[in-house]
């Protein structure tokens, strides 16, 4: 049996992209789905898109909540999603030591703007990154993708946009497209026949 093709992947942030954006999700009752976005991901899936989620939970590390109460708020989140996106990755390091009371102190790779989760998705799945996007509503997901052969979107539905926008300008890492939130998104990615085919590797 032939192995299977590579395919195009929309990595996509969680907290103010796919869900409200608040302190920090503790418990599966707190997860509140943004408008739209169910049919977005809907969407891209029908599309031939792998779904992948990749995420910042310090809050593991800062005692809040533990991997299994995470494990329960992503399976709540992949059923209002209808059984989407298809992965669910995440970093539950902080890199200040003072802050942790679990263990999961000290910078790590993981942790956005890092790349260790997309060195994670790489791994994982079969990934025509050259036809793939990153999508969020921080300049922390969007830097984590900067080397990568990548189209970068992100969206108006979670932190200050305008203060991302600054923080991306700073670092010379300006994103390939601004949408209000993720029915926006997904509407521009399906819209984009080359999906990136014209980037070189950067990695």
């Amino acid at each position: 049996m032939s192995e299977a093709a590579a395919r195009p992947t929309v990595i996509l942030d969680r907290d103010g992209t796919l869900n409200r954006e608040q302190s920090f999700v503790c418990r599966p009752e707190d997860l509140v789905v943004l408008d739209g976005v169910r049919d977005a991901l809907a969407r891209l899936d029908a599309a031939g898109y792998q779904l992948v989620v990749v995420t910042n939970q310090s809050g593991v590390a800062r005692g809040l909540y533990d991997e299994a109460t995470l494990a329960r708020i992503h399976a709540r989140l992949h059923a209002e999603l209808d059984g989407l996106p298809r992965a669910y990755l995440h970093c539950p390091h902080h890199p200040e030591p003072q802050l942790s009371r679990s263990g999961y102190a000290g910078p790590c790779p993981c942790r956005k703007p890092a790349d260790g989760l997309l060195r994670q998705a790489d791994r994982l799945m079969r990934v025509d990154w050259t036809r793939s996007f990153v999508v969020g509503d921080a300049a922390r997901d969007l830097l984590m993708a900067r080397d990568w052969p990548v189209r970068r979107v992100l969206v108006r539905c979670g932190k200050d946009w305008r203060e991302q926008c600054s923080a991306l300008e700073r670092a010379q890492c300006e994103p390939d497209r601004i949408c209000d939130d993720l029915a926006a998104a997904a509407s521009w990615i399906l819209s984009c026949p080359s999906a990136g085919a014209e980037r070189a590797p950067g990695r």
